[in-house]
């Protein structure tokens, strides 16, 4: 394995326990053993090989999208939610759009390696749209715009040209306003998202309610200065242990706190271009397709917890609150993982 992204992701794991544990202190350790099980979740992952990956993709995905019908039809809604996003098995609740992120990237390096000069771009389409649509109608908006994003990431690390690139990303939107357009009309959050942060910045007359959330961060971040003010005392910002939990941080370690968070998933950046950097093949395109997925959500995550995008919900990566997204987080770094050791291995044997 890494022993730099090893490193890092234990920084990460180690911030996101003490950041959970001042915003909600009884969660505290439910979350250090969530992270420890992620942990070994890795290094599980990072020892398959790439090339099983590639393999096992199809059914990877294949599987997470019935899961995706499934929620739409048996899927539940926390209290206050008109959201369905998670299905209940054995009393653990399970957000399938969380692991389609991980999936799509698989599906696509392996697509991409498999069919080099000669690609039919009508699957990726397919592939594509499928999963963000049936995301949209859940409704998670943006989660159906990261997906495409992942997308276009993996796409560009394949070298696909600007027009098949623009042909795959439009006919995959249609694909997906096709599913899950008909079920925006039904949610009023995604206005009041927009109305919150346009109040933010403005005349700050609904800081009670539309733009509450960002309203109350921005204080409890402007609280902890440099150094923070430490542990023990509430957060009263909502979410403040799974969306906002870099404020936690914040509050908790000010400034310091939240420049070792940047500079964390900076160095998860570097480590990952330089992975697939040095290959070629499906390990290139999976490592390429896992750093944008990592330090992608990173930045919206961070840009959100600053003000300077409206309200998401998308969590920090191995650092908030939440077993989903911890789970398809530690895969992501199982790929890189897997990708490093084949680069090595590979290196290797080309000086052997």
């Amino acid at each position: 394995m890494d022993r730099l992204l090893l490193t890092v992701q234990i920084w990460l794991g180690a911030l996101g326990v003490l950041g959970v544990t001042a915003a909600a202190p009884q969660l505290g350790v439910e979350h250090a053993l969530r992270v420890a099980a992620a942990l070994l979740l890795t290094v599980v992952v990072a020892r398959i090989p790439v090339r099983r990956v590639v393999r096992a993709s199809p059914w990877l995905y294949g599987g997470t999208l019935l899961l995706l019908v499934l929620v739409l039809i048996i899927g539940v809604s926390p209290a206050g939610s008109e959201a369905k996003r998670w299905l209940l098995v054995g009393g653990i609740s399970v957000q399938p759009s969380e692991l389609m992120k991980v999936a799509v990237i698989a599906y696509l390096a392996a697509f991409f390696h498999n069919h080099l000069g000669d690609w039919q771009i009508w699957r990726p389409m397919v592939v594509v749209g499928l999963a963000a649509g049936l995301i949209v109608a859940e409704p998670d908006v943006s989660t159906a715009l990261f997906l495409f994003a992942l997308a276009f990431a993996v796409m560009l690390a394949a070298g696909t040209t600007l027009v098949r690139l623009l042909s795959i990303s439009t006919a995959a939107a249609l694909i997906a306003l096709v599913i899950g357009g008909p079920y925006l009309g039904q949610f009023g959050y995604l206005s009041d998202r927009i109305t919150g942060f346009a109040d933010l910045w403005g005349a700050q007359e609904a800081t009670q309610t539309t733009s509450y959330q960002a309203f109350r961060a921005r204080e409890a971040l402007a609280a902890g200065g440099v150094i923070g003010i430490g542990a023990g005392r509430p957060i009263r910002v909502p979410e403040a242990e799974t969306d906002m939990v870099a404020i936690s941080i914040g509050r908790t370690l000010g400034l310091t706190g939240m420049a070792a968070l940047v500079i964390l998933y900076l160095v998860v950046a570097s480590r990952g271009l330089r992975i697939a950097a040095a290959q070629a093949g499906p390990g290139a395109l999976l490592a390429a397709g896992a750093t944008a997925y990592l330090c992608g959500q990173a930045a919206l995550n961070l840009l959100v917890a600053s003000g300077l995008l409206p309200i998401t919900g998308i969590p920090l990566p191995f650092v908030s609150y939440g077993l989903n997204s911890l789970v398809s987080v530690a895969i992501a770094f199982g790929f890189l993982h897997a990708a490093h050791r084949e680069a090595r291995r590979a290196a290797e044997e080309a000086t052997s």
